[in-house]
């Protein structure tokens, strides 16, 4: 299924998937900006209605399996566009999920903190530049042929971010 915002130039694509452990079915929601960049976002369908989708825990505990299943969603826009860059902002962690742990943002939210590890695992440095802003919890995979031939340049995406999202977005490699 596919959306236009007509507004800034945006189309969202949706994507599903059935985890076969849980047997939860999953929405990734693939937002197309111009210059080939998309932005990744999932949730389970039984919150779908939540204001807090994006931050809720299954409990579950297969984090490797739902990443990997949206890993191969990006995949299929990079088979069909070798030049496509993603990116992603990791919803911050719920109050009720760190139980009075005090958390350091710099450091960014326990999630943020997964995807990183699993994007650099996953994608070398060769076809990537992996970038983020920790405060903020974003994390950038920005093709690097995109950015060797000026089709796309970091403070283009970081004034981009701030225009779309009215952030303070500080974008570092």
């Amino acid at each position: 299924m596919r959306s236009v915002d007509t507004t800034s130039l945006r189309i969202t694509d949706l994507w599903t998937f059935r985890s076969l452990k849980s047997n939860k079915r999953y929405i990734v929601e693939v937002e197309g900006f111009e210059n080939k960049f998309y932005g990744i976002k999932f949730y389970w369908k039984g919150v779908e209605k939540s204001i807090d989708r994006y931050s809720l825990l299954t409990h579950d505990y297969e984090p490797r399996t739902i990443v990997r299943s949206c890993v191969e969603i990006m995949l299929n826009y990079y088979r069909k566009n070798p030049l496509v860059s993603f990116g992603f902002v990791a919803s911050p962690d719920l109050e009720k999920d760190i139980k009075g742990k005090h958390l350091n943002p710099r450091k960014g939210s326990r999630r943020f903190r997964f995807y990183r590890r699993m994007m650099i695992n996953l994608f070398g440095p060769e076809t990537f530049s992996q970038l983020s802003d920790t405060e903020n919890r974003i994390y950038l995979m920005v093709n690097n042929r995109q950015l060797s031939t000026g089709l796309i340049s970091i403070r283009e995406l970081e004034k981009r971010l701030n225009q779309l999202y009215e952030g303070d977005f500080n974008i570092s490699e």
